[in-house]
């Protein structure tokens, strides 16, 4: 074996490990990438949602429409972005039981559907999401207590 001379090595080395709790980076939905294929992380307030509802044999759908103050209001009122988010059980889908809820998405691909931005997560293939509620009490009336 020859000795080391100092000089590293021209393999190349492996990227480091993602670190456990990685945060991911937000984009506002009107600055959205309509051309990368790399999936957004992005977070609305409801302003229009659909109870979840099956489309055929295996599969589930929501859809909902978000707004955030990215999007400019037009005369219209027609500035918010759609969501649709896939699943294969019920279970999986969010069920909004009141408008002005924030919802985050992660793993979403966006496309442009009827002159709208559309968020697509397929919660079968790694995409996810979190609502979070704005007002003290529940929908049901209950009261919640603070983070």
């Amino acid at each position: 074996m020859p000795p080391r001379s100092g000089k590293k090595s021209s393999t190349p080395t492996k990227g480091t490990k993602k670190a456990k709790g990685q945060r991911y980076e937000y984009t506002e939905l009107a600055k959205a990438s309509l051309t990368s294929s790399d999936p957004q992380h992005v977070y609305g307030v409801i302003i229009d949602a659909t109870f979840p509802y099956k489309v055929n044999q295996s599969l589930y759908v929501c859809s909902l429409k978000i707004v955030d103050t990215s999007l400019n209001a037009s005369t219209k009122g027609d500035n918010y972005a759609s969501v649709v988010i896939y699943s294969k059980r019920f279970e999986d889908l969010p069920i909004i039981l009141r408008l002005g809820d924030v919802i985050r998405l992660h793993r979403a691909t966006l496309r442009m559907y009827s002159d709208h931005r559309q968020f697509n997560v397929s919660v079968q293939w790694s995409g996810s999401w979190a609502l979070f509620s704005t007002d003290r009490t529940t929908a049901l009336n209950a009261s919640t207590t603070d983070f």
